[in-house]
């Protein structure tokens, strides 16, 4: 995909873009609900029973295992709005934490103590509200407006670039919340542009070739690639074999980055008009009990935990500087700021479609 024609002579968006509240809310209602998002790792769910609770854009769920199938459905009772499911665990049926009514797995009304003589009461004519649900490897995903596209169709040949990557036999190691004070939109141009590396991540910089840092792009997703710098003492280098390293951005909120045999999941979580939490996901190749202890591991964690509190700060700076009356639009850099147009254009349309 060529972005080019399109970003010649594009302005960057003003600063309620990223400061006014109204703005997260028409985001949430808009983009949020109506794309893929991923909720987390399919290894919790690999037991029939087994179940997670999660939430997209404010809204409860919950999402089981059904003797092999992987359902979803909103976390709340069709009585009272009481919760069906706390955290994770295993469980046979789902039972209201409120009231006590009782669902199949398939989201069926089983059992409402107590409801002998409402009138018009028929459980058999009560479900549970579903949800979409997508496994991509060890990632669950869940979707929640019907319109929402198939997760295949919305990221063509992704499945097909990430085989050399070995997705069935990645494994979950950790995973990490890290507070970023900042609007979450403002965290993802930060991810979608090498241009701030020599300036806000020196050591970064050192591992990798930045003049041969390279961004593709497709409709809903950036792929950037950047080879590691060769020699010793590298931290990134891969072995004889392995796939280069690779950086994908899906939209609207989540990354994955692939290198050293590892698979980082992060998923940008507004909270707040300037607030984020980003979650890392961490997997691994035939991780054991014993890959967090392992050397090599845990200096990546360690890198990786420098690199976010690079990003962060960066990131509460330009929140306070959007709000300044000396911010205004500008251009973009045509070499290294191809991904953030697309984010761009992408959220901006979006917004349009549906004011």
């Amino acid at each position: 995909m060529n972005d080019a024609g399109q970003q010649a002579g594009a302005s960057t968006p003003s600063a309620e873009f990223y400061t006014d509240p109204g703005q997260l809310a028409r985001e949430i209602a808009t983009v949020f609900r109506r794309r893929w998002q991923y909720v987390g790792p399919a290894s919790q769910l690999e037991r029939p029973g087994d179940y997670i609770t999660a939430r997209i854009a404010h809204e409860p769920l919950v999402l089981l295992n059904d003797g092999g199938v992987i359902r979803g459905f909103f976390n709340v009772c069709r009585h009272r709005a009481g919760p069906l499911a706390l955290g994770c665990g295993n469980a046979a049926r789902l039972v209201c934490r409120y009231h006590g009514w009782t669902y199949s797995l398939q989201g069926q009304l089983l059992r409402a103590p107590e409801m002998e003589g409402a009138l018009g009461f028929d459980p058999a004519k009560i479900h549970l509200a579903p949800i979409a649900v997508h496994v991509f490897g060890p990632l669950v995903f869940a979707a929640l407006d019907a319109s929402t596209p198939p997760f295949d169709g919305e990221h063509p040949r992704l499945v097909d670039e990430c085989a050399p990557y070995q997705l069935a036999r990645m494994r979950h190691v950790m995973t990490r919340d890290y507070p970023v004070a900042a609007n979450w939109k403002l965290y993802v141009d930060n991810f979608l542009e090498g241009y701030h590396l020599p300036q806000v991540h020196p050591a970064l910089c050192q591992e990798i070739d930045y003049r041969s840092y390279v961004t593709e792009l497709d409709t809903h997703r950036v792929l950037q690639q950047a080879p590691a710098r060769a020699g010793s003492g590298s931290l990134y280098t891969p072995a004889a074999g392995e796939p280069a390293a690779r950086y994908y951005w899906l939209f609207p909120n989540l990354m994955l980055s692939f290198y050293e045999r590892q698979l980082q999941v992060n998923v940008v979580i507004p909270n707040g008009v300037d607030r984020t939490v980003v979650r890392f996901d961490w997997f691994a190749l035939d991780a054991g009990p014993h890959h967090r202890e392992l050397e090599h591991f845990r200096r990546l964690v360690e890198f990786s935990d420098a690199v976010q509190a690079e990003d962060a700060a960066i990131c509460q700076v330009l929140q306070g500087n959007v709000r300044s009356s000396a911010y205004q639009s500008g251009p973009y850099c045509p070499a290294r700021e191809a991904g953030v147009h697309l984010f761009h254009r992408l959220m901006l349309g979006r917004l349009k479609e549906t004011s």
